[in-house]
Formats: C-alpha cells, structure tokens, sequence
C-alpha cells in the first residue's frame, strides 16, 4: 500500500504539471514531447487502476497527448488534483502530500521535476531552475504554490533560493500573466536532490548527473 500511495503521489505530481484533468468531462489527460514519460504514467495508471480506456492523440502543437478514462480523473481529483485549467484557479498541494513521508514527497517532487525543472549544466551554469505561471490575480496563489514545494524540497535535506519574479506578459488570448521561479545551487545540494529525489525523463537524468559530477 505505501508504494502504492507513493505511486498516487507521482500522478497527482503530474495533474499540477503536464497532465491536467477535463473540466467538464474529468479525464485525466497527460502532454508530453516524451514518450519514456508516457510509458512511465501509463505503468503508473496501471498499478493504481487497472486496465482502462485509453485515447492516443497529438495536442494542437503536436505534443504526444494521452487520454485516460474519467474514472482516473475522478479519483485524482477526489485526492486533491486541481480540475481543469491551473493558471486561471487556485491551486493547493493536497495536505496528505505535504505531510507525507519522504517517499510520498519525493514522488509529488519527482513528477513535477520531470516536467517542468529545467537542468542547466553547462560549464559556467549548473543549477536546476523551477517556475510556474498564472493569470496576474493569481500571483498569492502561485507565490504559495512554489514555497510549498521549496518546503517539501526542504524537508528532503535540498535548500534553494526564495521565490523570485520570472517575467510578466499577456498570453495570446490578451490575459496578464505572472511566472515566478526559484533555483537550486551548490553541489551539497545537487547531491541531495539525486539521492532523494527521482526523476525519470532520460534527458532530465543525464543533466542532473552532469550537474552532480561535472567532468570539468
């Protein structure tokens, strides 16, 4: 059961990133250029739930798109995933993830890092950089949402910078947005971030283990 709790922990990581559940219709929907992720949420929703229905699509841009039955959306969402667009609400981190033990964190950590953490590894810049965006009302909102996982991070031994602004801009449909960031630094760190924290994008790997040990 605690793996499996662990494993519910990784799709609700997803609902907050990539994946979002319809609002009307409450499949849980998954967006990825990658097809290992997809492969890894599918296992994921077949250990939770079994075998169910599942539609393979490409988003407008082209992005892998993959549909599951609205009975997974309905149980992620009974368990604290947001339902439909996450940049025009408020958003909360389910009080069962962050009172959760490690595991149960790092597989929350886990799913949002693999989508939406940017791993800089170049010579002169190693850090891992994560931000989220939404409508400028929402601003409180988004600034709590990223001190929340800064204390989940926290609580698995990874300290970070504070929250930060990122940029302000209108979206294509003329609504005033807001993105916000913090980032990690320093090898101790780094260190931390791997031995607690998985992550499964292929390209996701290789830049924290370039980050970690760099050959320079």
């Amino acid at each position: 059961m605690a793996n499996k709790t662990a494993s519910l922990a990784r799709l609700i990581g997803h609902t907050f990133a990539d994946g979002h559940i319809h609002k009307n219709k409450q499949y849980f929907i998954y967006v990825n250029s990658n097809l290992q992720m997809h492969k890894e949420v599918q296992r994921v929703v077949k250990e939770l739930f079994g075998d169910v229905s599942l539609n393979k699509g490409t988003s407008i841009s082209g992005t892998p798109r993959y549909q599951y039955s609205n009975r997974v959306g309905r149980y992620l969402a009974s368990k604290g995933a947001p339902i439909g667009s996450k940049v025009l609400q408020k958003t909360k981190i389910p009080n069962w993830i962050r009172n959760g033990n490690p595991k149960i964190k790092s597989a929350f950590l886990g799913a949002i890092f693999d989508d939406e953490g940017y791993f800089r590894d170049s010579s002169n810049c190693r850090q891992i950089v994560f931000k989220a965006a939404k409508s400028f009302e929402l601003r409180e909102n988004l600034e709590e949402y990223l001190l929340d996982i800064i204390s989940l991070l926290n609580s698995l031994g990874v300290k970070t910078s504070g929250v930060k602004s990122d940029q302000i801009k209108h979206n294509k449909n003329g609504m005033k947005m807001i993105s916000l960031r913090f980032w990690i630094t320093k090898n101790e760190n780094f260190q931390a971030f791997r031995n607690k924290i998985q992550i499964l994008h292929p390209e996701r790997v290789a830049k924290l283990e370039n980050i970690s040990f760099p050959s320079g």
